[in-house]
Parts: C-alpha cells; structure tokens; sequence
C-alpha cells in the first residue's frame, strides 16, 4: 500500500485510474474495500508479480 498524499490531491479513484492511464501501473483504491468509503489517498498494489515488473513499476512511480 502506498499514501500518495505528498503527490497528489485527487480523489482515490481519479489517481489509481490516472496512473494506470498515464504511466501503465495499476493499482486499486484502498476505500473500495470498506464500507465508509473514506478517502485516506492511499492506493494497494499488487506484489504477485515478476521481479523486473515490479522493477520497472517502481522507476515509473517515483517520476511521479
């Protein structure tokens, strides 16, 4: 899970989908999974994946 809180300003969806779009890193809102819904700007990514993909998701999330 990652806060991007010192990155971005936007909703929780609108950024999990702006960095899927923009930079091809998915991941999924936290408050999808609650009932309240509240919006803490933190999104869940998947770690079941290659080394050099998560590699390669890291280098673009820090040119964020």
């Amino acid at each position: 899970m990652m806060s991007y809180a010192s990155v971005s300003t936007e909703p929780d969806i609108e950024f999990a989908r702006r960095i899927t779009m923009e930079h091809g890193v998915a991941s999924i809102p936290v408050p999808v999974f609650y009932h309240h819904r509240q919006d803490h700007r933190v999104v869940r990514f998947c770690f079941a994946k290659k080394d050099e993909t998560l590699k390669k998701a890291a280098e673009k999330l820090c040119m964020i």
